[in-house]
């Protein structure tokens, strides 16, 4: 008995790692394409998950809920315009922003503090 229960947990662990990995890649692949489509810059070109809980889906199950953050670069500070398109970091300035996944649905994305 004691087997079977450290083989339930270690499938857990992996199955848990592996889901997580997946659940990083749609939130990196969402973020690029809100920060191109805001003509943004995603910087580092990572998210960072910042905490995770549970929650029930749409369907009644329990899931995994996750947020993630990121930073990008708008382009330049407010009141100052800069047509060129690089090098942007010189002359923005880094903003956050954050997904959140229910399983590996996206339900929230915002931009700084426009929700896009």
């Amino acid at each position: 008995m004691g087997e079977i229960l450290i083989l339930l947990l270690i499938f857990s662990a992996i199955w848990y790692w592996w889901d997580t990995q997946q659940c990083n890649e749609v939130a990196l692949q969402v973020c690029r394409q809100k920060c191109s489509a805001a003509n943004f810059q995603l910087l580092d070109a990572t998210v960072t998950r910042e905490r995770s809980w549970l929650r029930r889906g749409n369907g009644g199950a329990v899931q995994i809920c996750r947020l993630y953050s990121f930073e990008y670069d708008s382009g330049a500070p407010s009141g100052f315009i800069y047509s060129q398109p690089e090098p942007r970091s010189e002359f923005g300035e880094r903003e956050q922003g954050y997904i959140v996944l229910i399983g590996k649905q996206v339900v929230e994305t915002h931009l700084g503090s426009k929700g896009i």
